[in-house]
């Protein structure tokens, strides 16, 4: 009888345990202060600065305004997204930043994307989540632009993440960083678990965006909470 009572001392901690995790693992940010929020509600998109402002608008759609890109850009020397905007703003170090996008590309396209960026300091260098609805060395991955061409960060090997852009619907998406650690996570949908990660400490700070490696779709209900960085910028931005 004690034998069974241990057993179930044993499996309510571990159920304690999960539950815990879980409510850390939702709520590790929620002290994090609120930076940003875009809902372009009002028409404008105030505080954000587009790579090619010929390429973006605020337009409506359905019953809410969003912030579109309307045409890829160029690819450059450096391989990397050909499009963005970005969040102006301070940098940020530790961040959530989080909304829905929306990509207008043929679903039958496998390389089809949306990216977010984060820690932008100059075209040369920043991060991006690539959201796509394949999965390999370039797809549906983080990647670094660090001087050179994009180099794949995350832990899941080629091939293996999950990926979810496979339609014209609406997504939910989340990309977090934690300073302290240099852990990044991405979420697509599901806001628990994310479906790509990382860690690393090579830029550490700058700007949010969103924007495509070459394709089109719409950003909306964008909201960045953060730490801001203290110490004078680099002169990079």
């Amino acid at each position: 009888m004690l034998s069974e009572k241990r057993r179930l001392v044993f499996v309510m901690e571990g159920i304690i345990l999960l539950v815990i995790l879980i409510l850390a693992s939702i709520l590790g940010h929620a002290d994090l202060p609120l930076l940003a929020r875009s809902d372009f509600e009002n028409g404008r998109a105030d505080g954000w600065l587009p790579k090619d402002s010929g390429h973006w608008r605020v337009i409506k759609k359905g019953e809410s305004m969003v912030y579109e890109l309307t045409a890829a850009g160029e690819q450059g020397k450096i391989r990397a997204p050909t499009s963005w905007s970005l969040l102006s703003g301070p940098e940020v170090t530790s961040f959530v930043f989080a909304g829905r996008l929306q990509c207008y590309a043929d679903p039958a396209l496998p390389t089809r994307d949306m990216c977010v960026l984060f820690h932008y300091q100059d075209p040369a260098h920043f991060y991006y989540v690539h959201f796509s609805a394949s999965s390999d060395g370039a797809h549906n991955v983080i990647s670094l632009v660090n001087g050179a061409g994009r180099v794949k960060i995350n832990a899941e090997p080629e091939g293996k993440s999950v990926f979810r852009l496979t339609d014209k619907n609406w997504h939910a998406f989340k990309v977090t960083y934690d300073d302290s650690t240099g852990d990044i996570k991405a979420y697509l949908d599901d806001m628990n678990i994310p479906i790509l990660t990382a860690r690393d400490k090579t830029l550490g700070h700058g700007l949010c965006g969103v924007g495509s490696f070459d394709d089109t779709g719409c950003f909306d209900d964008i909201q960045l909470q953060g730490t801001k960085r203290t110490v004078q910028s680099s002169g990079r931005l």
